[in-house]
């Protein structure tokens, strides 16, 4: 999998997870300490956050990962919410860890459907 190089394509989960918990939607203090949490769990290394509130109506966020990034954007009044996770494979496989941020993001939105692509690259 790995080139003589050390680098091997890496795995961008992204989707579309609905639900009808719109509260999980509106205000992001709770999924910023869930997403915190789930960032050790899988032992990724954050470099750096950004979250913003849109005045009751959803918010939008990206974390930085040595590995590469999560990000995330809320429509509360579409019952919504888009998750992007790229993780890198250089040195080390993460694609099942990529896999298991997204499906953790299904659980903990208590999704209705989901809409979701992978692409290596």
């Amino acid at each position: 999998m790995f080139n003589k190089d050390g680098y091997a394509p890496g795995l961008h989960v992204l989707g579309t997870i609905h639900t009808n918990e719109v509260v999980l939607l509106s205000d992001y203090s709770p999924f910023k300490q869930w997403i915190t949490e789930k960032i050790i769990s899988y032992t990724l290394t954050p470099l750096g956050e950004f979250y913003h509130a849109f005045d009751g109506a959803g918010y939008t966020g990206m974390i930085c990962l040595t590995e590469s990034h999560i990000a995330f954007h809320s429509w509360p009044e579409y019952n919504l919410i888009t998750i992007d996770i790229f993780l890198s494979n250089f040195k080390q496989e993460n694609d099942a860890k990529a896999r298991g941020l997204f499906d953790a993001c299904v659980h903990y939105f208590k999704a209705t459907s989901v809409d979701k692509n992978e692409v290596k690259r």
